[in-house]
């Protein structure tokens, strides 16, 4: 599986307009020591940054979102959303494996000070919606929406982990932390759909309870994790602003002696030894993230099915730190999986110079389900490629899709156009890949034990 299989839209809602200048999470590391460090302090050293990796990434995401000085339009946290309005095509390159589906809503809530209430008005029938509530360890610890929602309208008041003053009446979520990310995502079915989506969104609404409290600031800038000093700086902050539960406070404690826990200066206070330690690891160690969704995936009729406890990740501090590199912000899977196919049946890479014909099975999915086609940069990136239809995916909600008799759908993957376009997912002439998308999957789904498409040859 591609290290990018799910670079959400999330990261281009919240980042995309200053992508030109924000410093990427996954650039090539380098050592700046060749002395290899001793094999307990390498290991010690190790089991720390995968498991605080996450609260890194966050920490960026939001320093850039809302505080970066050379943000030409900051984000406030408990402020207005940044709304995605138009659906992206063959001429974006700021997000890798771009969502052809979905319209985003995206913000940060700050709830060091004051509680926050969260409103989005009534969504038309059948629409899929859902608001997920990330802590700083990237949980999904909260999705509302079509699954426990229906329609709407979501009315709920977001509380802090210490918070102890009085609340209105109504739901309220408590949160395992203070920052909280806020991603919604609204089904749009074309161009001409998109306004309807747009009224969803300009009706969301972020209240803080108390009026005049402030958002605690964020003082570390976020460089690049490849830097042991501002990988610690920014971590520790995001520890104090975020304090971990119990069983990760006891591993916390044991690596005191490794920076993590101080202040902004801790790793210049640290032991000679220990500093080249740092440095001598990260290479190996963002090298190590670079599985991405892969790190628990396994391998079905040619698909790379992700780990079901994505989104959820639980005390698998690899797979939450793989996630936060390759695909932050991703939905838990009990919301939505997303599966990557990039071989033919004969192991072979996708290559638009052969066609084959795809059967779609029945999908397991009880809100939509969507295949995009991806053209491979030479660095394994993948965008839309143009074509002229203009059409990037094909899914259940594709107008004039021919069905069999059982429900399957057999679509047709080559570069030219055949006389019949209706089934037709129009590839580019070389490399490629495509991803499946289910929102609202079966546990089957989920698991991997579900059918899936199947390439075959053309009769």
């Amino acid at each position: 599986m591609n290290k990018t299989l799910i670079a959400l839209a999330t990261l281009a809602m919240l980042g995309a307009s200053f992508n030109s200048w924000a410093q990427p999470a996954n650039e090539t590391a380098t050592s700046t020591t060749s002395t290899a460090p001793d094999a307990a302090l390498a290991k010690r050293i190790d089991d720390a940054f995968i498991t605080l990796f996450p609260l890194y990434e966050m920490g960026r995401a939001r320093f850039n979102a809302a505080a970066h000085p050379m943000n030409p339009t900051p984000s406030p946290p408990n402020g207005t959303p940044v709304n995605r309005r138009t659906l992206i095509d063959h001429t974006a390159r700021d997000v890798t494996t771009p969502n052809n589906d979905t319209l985003y809503s995206a913000t940060w809530l700050d709830l060091h000070n004051t509680p926050v209430r969260v409103t989005v008005p009534k969504v038309d029938a059948k629409r899929y919606w859902s608001v997920a509530f990330l802590d700083a360890y990237t949980n999904n610890f909260s999705i509302q929406g079509r699954q426990n929602l229906g329609n709407g309208p979501l009315n709920v008041v977001l509380v802090g982990p210490n918070w102890k003053g009085k609340l209105p009446t109504g739901a309220v979520l408590k949160s395992p932390t203070n920052d909280v990310q806020l991603v919604g995502r609204f089904l749009v079915n074309g161009a001409e759909d998109a306004p309807t989506v747009h009224r969803i969104q300009d009706g969301i609404r972020i209240e803080p309870l108390i009026a005049n409290a402030k958002p605690l600031p964020q003082w570390v800038m976020p460089r690049t994790s490849n830097d042991p000093e501002n990988f610690l700086a920014v971590v520790n902050e995001m520890l104090a602003r975020n304090p971990p539960d119990s069983q990760l406070s006891k591993q916390l404690l044991a690596w005191a002696d490794l920076g993590v826990g101080g202040d902004a200066q801790t790793f210049a206070r640290l032991p000679k030894s220990t500093q080249a330690a740092w440095q001598a690891r990260m290479p190996n160690l963002h090298e190590q993230l670079k599985t991405g969704l892969q790190y628990g995936a396994k391998l079905v009729n040619g698909w790379s099915v992700p780990s079901p406890r994505v989104g959820q990740f639980a005390d698998d501090y690899m797979l939450r730190a793989t996630v936060a590199f390759g695909g932050l912000s991703a939905l838990a899977s009990t919301e939505a999986v997303y599966l990557n196919l990039e071989s033919d049946p004969t192991g072979k890479p996708l290559d638009g110079g052969t066609a084959w014909q795809l059967h779609v099975p029945p999908i397991e999915a009880k809100a939509f389900w969507s295949l995009s086609m991806y053209e491979k940069t030479a660095d394994g990136r993948l965008f839309f490629a143009a074509n002229p239809l203009n059409r990037y995916s094909i899914g259940d909600r594709t107008p004039g899709l021919q069905r069999n008799a059982d429900g399957s759908v057999t679509l047709l993957l080559q570069h030219e156009a055949p006389s019949q376009t209706s089934n037709w997912l129009p590839t580019p002439k070389g490399p490629y890949a495509i991803t499946l998308r289910a929102y609202l999957p079966s546990e089957a789904m989920r698991e991997g034990k579900a059918a899936l498409p199947l390439l075959q040859a053309i009769q």
